[in-house]
C-alpha cells in the first residue's frame, strides 16, 4: 500500500486510496497542527471501531499538502456497525453538531459523502483516503 504524492494543486490523484492507520498517519501527520487533528481522528476511529465499523473514507484539506488545514472529513458506512453500540455523536443528529470540538472534524454517516469529498470547491476532482478503523484496535 502506498499513498501516492500530491498533484500540481497539492491533491491526491483521483480515486480512494487504500493504506493503513500507519502510513495515513506518517504522511499526514507532519507537524504540531496536523497531529492534532490526527489524534482526534483517531479517537473517533477507535469509538467507530468498537462499534464494528470496518470502512472510512477521508477526505478535505487534510488529505491534501495544506499545511495547516482547518479539519477533517470523512464517512462511514453501516457494513457490520452495531448500532446498539455506537456513539450516538456519530448518528443522533443533536450529537454529530459537537463531533468538530470534540474531534477536530467530521465524520459523517450519508451515502454520496464520500462522492462529495473527491471534488473540491471549484468541482476539481481529488483523492481520498480509505482505511479501516480496525487498524487502530487491533
Amino acid at each position: 500500500m502506498s499513498i501516492p504524492e500530491f498533484n500540481e494543486r497539492g491533491c491526491l490523484p483521483p480515486g480512494q486510496h487504500i493504506t493503513t492507520w500507519r502510513e495515513f498517519l506518517e504522511r499526514f501527520g507532519t507537524n504540531p497542527h496536523r497531529l492534532r487533528l490526527a489524534t482526534g481522528l483517531a479517537a473517533a476511529l477507535r469509538k467507530l471501531a468498537i462499534a464494528g465499523c470496518t470502512h472510512v473514507v477521508i477526505g478535505g484539506s487534510f488529505v491534501t499538502a495544506k499545511e495547516q488545514p482547518n479539519d477533517f472529513d470523512a464517512y462511514f458506512d453501516d457494513f457490520g456497525l452495531n448500532f446498539e453500540t455506537i456513539d450516538p455523536i456519530f448518528i443522533d443528529s443533536d450529537e454529530m453538531e459537537r463531533q468538530q470540538e470534540v474531534f477536530g472534524g467530521e465524520l459523517q454517516f450519508t451515502f454520496g459523502y464520500d462522492r462529495f469529498l473527491q471534488t473540491d470547491r471549484d468541482g476539481n476532482p481529488r483523492g481520498v483516503i480509505e482505511l479501516n478503523p480496525q487498524d487502530l484496535i487491533n
